[in-house]
């Protein structure tokens, strides 16, 4: 072997790692109705490594963010706000214990909550799915005003998953929630067993006091579109500079 073909079989071996490194990138399209409807969210994701990028396509204003960056599997998550280049870190906001506001008295009776896997030969996006259907359901007792009343709260979650794609992909991971501390506790310990990448929810919650007709509410949660791509410069996953810590302001995107 020559010199030269050396020195090219070595550059070679040292281009091709780069070459041949790909992310995942899948779109996440979230419907809200009922209660509370909203046109659709439409999020993409890049997963590459530990880092992850998510960024909003679609979504209504105002807004609190439009790109969620981690470089850390989704342990650590920082908001932008791009078009104000504002910046905060991203925690979910927690539930009361409760489930209602901390000035109305509530006692939360009848906790329930079951996890199941049904059989399931059905593909989404060409992957084979297993399904799981998750029930939770309390009862609170509230006292308005002197006056106490029973609320019956039922969640019913549907959710596919396949073995075919990196659980750890999903960002942020879809969690199943009723809204009451102790609960949704229970439900993360419970669903943290599930395997495989999420590519459907459906969830419903029905509310509803005693004598009255139930307030529903249904989300779906459709990921799509999965493919690899070249992976995107480090910069991509990190804030930019020049950004200014801004926490988020309810019902205003913040303020530079």
């Amino acid at each position: 072997m020559t010199l030269r073909y050396r020195s090219f079989v070595v550059s070679l071996l040292l281009i091709l790692p780069a070459a041949l490194h790909a992310a995942t990138t899948y779109r996440v399209t979230i419907t809200t109705s009922g209660r509370f409807h909203s046109p659709p969210a439409v999020r993409r994701i890049i997963a590459d490594g530990p880092n992850r990028r998510l960024t909003v396509e679609k979504q209504e204003e105002p807004f609190t963010f439009d790109v969620l960056l981690s470089t850390d599997g989704g342990r650590t998550v920082t908001a932008l706000n791009t078009g104000l280049r504002t910046w905060y870190e991203f925690v979910p906001l927690p539930a009361t214990d409760t489930g209602e506001p901390p000035w109305i008295p509530t006692e939360v009776r009848d906790t329930k909550l079951t996890l199941a896997e049904e059989a399931s030969a059905e593909t989404i996006e060409g992957f084979p799915m297993r399904k799981f259907v998750i029930h939770a359901s309390y009862t609170s007792r509230e006292d308005h005003g002197g006056t106490k009343v029973n609320r019956v709260h039922v969640m019913t979650a549907l959710l596919w998953t396949t073995d075919k794609l990196d659980r750890s992909f999903a960002f942020p991971l879809p969690e199943v929630l009723i809204g009451v501390r102790s609960i949704d506790a229970a439900l993360r310990e419970k669903t943290a067993s599930i395997p495989g990448f999420p590519l459907r929810q459906v969830t419903t919650i029905s509310r509803s006091y005693e004598g009255g007709a139930p307030a529903i509410e249904l989300t779906t949660i459709d990921a799509g579109d999965v493919h690899t791509m070249a992976s995107p410069a480090a910069s991509a996953f990190v804030k930019p500079a020049g950004y200014v810590h801004q926490e988020p302001v309810i019902g205003a995107p913040g303020k530079s």
